[in-house]
């Protein structure tokens, strides 16, 4: 049951940055010629698909990693301290630029809702409001014991007791781990975004909205 709801959540975070990086990528080729504030909301949500993406590919590798490290005769003992560090240096690599990033487009919403005053910009802006003061919040809760948890597990006395070739493996997997998972985050989210960028044309929808002649019979 825990295994099911780990993979349902992953599975919604896979749709919620596939969106993420479809919408940015429908302006992306505008925003460069628009620039200043435009572009940077456009960014931020570039970073945040990115980072959404890594985060699904890295639980996903984390979830696997005891079968490949069984197969090379590691021990359950090592095994279980590579995915408690991968799993909370994820966690931090993840959590810096989706708070930093969601700051704006949380702002831009709130923005957006108070000058529209439309039903779904003013759900956007709670949605949001919502999504980003629980990430500030279980950041704030969580980020220390995690940081402190990689420090202990790396310098602390347990460390000690390993031997060079654990401690090779160890830093080697996590390692292997954050960088499969960044580059798998990084290629997804550009591959969604060059489609929907070669797909829509943002200009052509601006003028369309604000230029249309109305019909008459």
């Amino acid at each position: 049951m825990e295994l099911l709801f780990v993979i349902l959540l992953l599975g919604f975070n896979f749709f919620i940055s596939w969106s993420n990086a479809s919408y940015v990528g429908r302006y992306w080729s505008e925003s460069k010629e628009v620039g200043g504030s435009f572009r940077r909301y456009v960014v931020c949500g570039y970073v945040m698909a990115v980072a959404g993406f890594t985060m699904v590919y890295g639980y996903i590798l984390i979830l696997i990693s005891p079968i490949v490290l069984q197969y090379y005769e590691v021990s359950p003992e090592i095994i279980g301290v590579i995915q408690q560090i991968s799993s909370d240096a994820l966690y931090l690599l993840v959590s810096v630029p989706i708070i930093l990033s969601g700051f704006r487009i949380w702002i831009v919403s709130l923005k957006t809702a108070w000058e529209e005053k439309s039903f779904r910009h003013i759900a956007t802006a709670g949605w949001n409001s919502y999504a980003h003061i629980r990430n500030m919040v279980n950041f704030a809760r969580n980020a220390p014991s995690a940081a402190g948890r990689i420090f202990e597990a790396l310098f602390g006395g347990s460390s000690k007791r390993r031997s060079k070739k654990d401690e090779g493996i160890l830093v080697g997997a996590v390692l292997a781990v954050l960088i499969f998972a960044i580059f798998g985050g990084y290629f997804t989210a550009n591959a969604i975004m060059k489609k929907a960028d070669a797909e829509y044309d943002g200009f052509r929808e601006a003028w369309d909205k604000y230029n249309h002649e109305p019909e008459y019979n």
